[in-house]
């Protein structure tokens, strides 16, 4: 597979470690389903080069996810670092046999490492500048690291740099204050600003489909599911199928008791909300009551439904 990384220009070459890296690769498109397939196949083969592909190719998704967070006191290249630390984790856990794109999957991970950084940040006990500045050098190594080697470095390979490579910790120690500007020219010979290439395709749509299909966030919960929990989950409420189900009718198409299928029901709502509460998306106090006693297992019940009951509930 084929791919070209742009030429820096000389505005970029004045860029950090992390904002050069951000700068180059935020125009470069990202993969296709059948490229990150096959992508996929290779780093089950071992192939780091496939692995790095992937993260180069998905820089622009962190950037797009990152621009949201631009008004809180972290830094912009702090927080485009903690979101590529997101999309290495969704990396190691994503299966993409499951039918899901990696963008939804990972936009998920990547938001939530972004919102921890920004929630210690904020609640964090003030520290001597000197350590600060030192934690920050060491992340931001940390992330180039990450990037360089295509998986996340050990303690020890983090340690080596900082102490060893005194050029790349000086560069990111003194980097200049405007590391990567979103509203200034990529380089050059161009007017485009990283903001004007964040296309809205690849943003995450966070709101509920017309069509009736499951909202990205409620695709990637299920993900997190086993396969039996989900094919219980899928049935009990109707999703993906023309109606829902009881619990007995489920039994006998599992071929297992009742008692086992609501033991699955209950693993798999209870993984649900782990995934939605711990995103901020909702509290599952109100979807118990609606569905719980109400809708589940007596009537069909749309993903669409099930999305705005859910949405309700937050």
């Amino acid at each position: 597979m084929n791919y070209s990384k742009p030429a820096p220009t000389n505005k970029e070459n004045n860029l950090d470690p992390i904002g050069r890296f951000i700068s180059e690769r935020s125009r470069m498109a990202p993969p296709t389903k059948e490229e990150c397939d096959e992508l996929f196949v290779k780093m089950s083969e071992g192939s780091d080069e496939a692995r790095k592909e992937l993260i180069e190719r998905h820089v622009r998704l962190v950037a797009s996810i990152a621009l949201k967070f631009r008004q809180t006191c972290v830094p912009m290249e702090d927080i485009m670092a903690e979101g590529i630390h997101g999309l290495v984790v969704a990396l190691d856990k994503f299966d993409h046999t499951r039918g899901i794109k990696l963008s939804t999957y990972a936009a998920w991970w990547i938001r939530q490492r972004i919102q921890r950084l920004i929630g210690k940040m904020s609640s964090a006990v003030a520290v001597p500048h000197d350590v600060s500045q030192g934690k920050r050098k060491e992340n931001l190594v940390r992330t180039q690291l990450q990037i360089d080697l295509g998986r996340n470095p050990s303690d020890s390979e983090v340690n080596d740099v900082l102490g060893k490579d005194r050029n790349l910790s000086n560069r990111v120690k003194f980097a200049p204050a405007s590391t990567l500007s979103l509203d200034e020219p990529l380089g050059d010979d161009s007017n485009q600003t990283l903001s004007d290439i964040m296309s809205a395709e690849e943003e995450v749509n966070q709101s509920y489909r017309e069509d009736g299909s499951l909202s990205d966030d409620m695709s990637v919960a299920l993900s997190f599911l086993d396969q039996r929990e989900r094919k219980v989950l899928s049935m009990r409420f109707g999703i993906g199928q023309d109606d829902s189900m009881k619990l007995d009718e489920i039994a006998d198409v599992l071929n297992v008791s009742g008692e086992r299928v609501r033991q699955l029901e209950a693993l798999g709502l209870r993984k649900l909300r782990a995934v939605l509460m711990q995103s901020g998306k909702l509290d599952f106090r109100q979807l118990d009551k609606l569905v719980g006693k109400e809708l589940r297992g007596k009537t069909k019940m749309s993903p669409l439904e099930l999305s705005l009951i859910l949405d309700s509930a937050a």
